[in-house]
This record gives structure tokens, C-alpha cells and sequence, in this order.
């Protein structure tokens, strides 16, 4: 197991595409094995290079990386307004800014997992969210894969509601940001 590294974390570029796809579509596949849905479920484990390289374009992409900028980590964060999510907000009560952030496909390549690379991306992420006006920031994830929903329960998110939609349980989970 290589040791923790000084991480970084930037915007991700255009020559970044391939190897962001690689590490999702591995990452994303492990994610399914462990959550015990098959790869099918997930729209993730079948995108495409071309999706890739429109969310870097548009900014929405994120990359760990080391001293040697070898990507290490990978996230999204999509920055909504209130209004597109006020179903999945009903159940916070306080102040709501005008705009929510909504964290996706995170992914570590699988030797550089249990290093604290991904608690980088998020940290990255919510305070990004934070600098944008975001009151509040959501994921879903599959109630399946405990691992997962540990780690997002630990980081201060908690789960908002669940539905069967995409053919498993998933939750969605949320986190204020102020």
C-alpha cells in the first residue's frame, strides 16, 4: 500500500478525460460489487468519454492529485437551485440559500482507498459549495454498501429519504454547509 501523499485538489482538465473515465468506470464497478447491485443499475459504469470531457468542460469536475499530479481521486459537484430541489430539501428546516450542491460519481483508484483521499475531495467540494452560496449539499448512495453510508454519516450527512426507483434501495442524504 503506497503511503498517504500531499494532496491537492484542482478542477480537472480536458487531457484528464481518459484517465478520469478509467478511474470512474473501475471505481463505480467496485462500488456495484460492494453495494451488491449489479453494474447495469449504475449509469456510471457505462459513461462515456464524451460525458466526461462536457461535465470537465462545464466545470463540475474535481481531481486529487499528489506531488506528481498523478490523479489519485475523482469527484463531481453540481451546483442546483432550491427550487429544482425542493422535494429532496422538504425535510431540513432552517435557512435555505437560493442555491443547493449535489456531490457525485467520487471515486479513489482502489490502492490509494483508506488513505483520506476522498475526505480531500469532499472537503474540497464543501467548501466550494460553500464559496458559491450553497446552504445545503445532498448524495444519494445505495443503503446497501453500509461502507459507504458510514463514511457520509461520519462527514455529518444523514439521510433525507430512500426510494426503490432505479431497481435498489438508495438513500439520499444531506448536509448543511453553514
Amino acid at each position: 500500500m503506497p503511503d498517504t501523499p500531499d494532496i491537492h485538489v484542482r478542477t480537472a482538465r480536458l487531457s484528464e478525460a481518459k484517465t478520469i473515465l478509467k478511474l470512474v468506470h473501475e471505481s463505480m464497478s467496485y462500488y456495484c460489487k460492494d453495494s451488491g447491485i449489479p453494474d447495469s443499475y449504475i449509469e456510471a459504469t457505462s459513461e462515456s468519454l464524451e460525458t466526461i470531457e462536457d461535465a470537465i468542460s462545464s466545470g463540475v469536475v474535481f481531481v486529487a492529485l499528489n506531488d506528481e499530479d498523478d490523479i489519485l481521486g475523482t469527484c463531481r459537484l453540481y451546483i442546483r437551485p432550491r427550487r429544482e430541489m425542493s422535494r429532496e430539501l422538504s425535510s431540513f428546516t432552517g435557512k435555505l440559500s437560493s442555491r443547493i450542491a449535489y456531490f457525485a460519481r467520487f471515486a479513489v483508484w482502489d490502492t490509494w482507498r483508506s488513505l483520506g483521499i476522498g475526505n480531500y475531495l469532499l472537503s474540497h467540494c464543501e467548501a466550494f459549495a460553500r464559496s458559491t452560496s450553497c446552504s445545503h449539499m445532498l448524495l444519494h448512495t445505495a443503503l446497501s454498501n453500509q461502507g459507504m453510508v458510514s463514511y457520509y454519516e461520519a462527514h455529518g450527512f444523514t439521510l433525507l429519504s430512500s426510494d426503490n426507483s432505479r431497481g435498489y434501495d438508495r438513500g439520499l442524504f444531506g448536509k448543511s454547509l453553514k
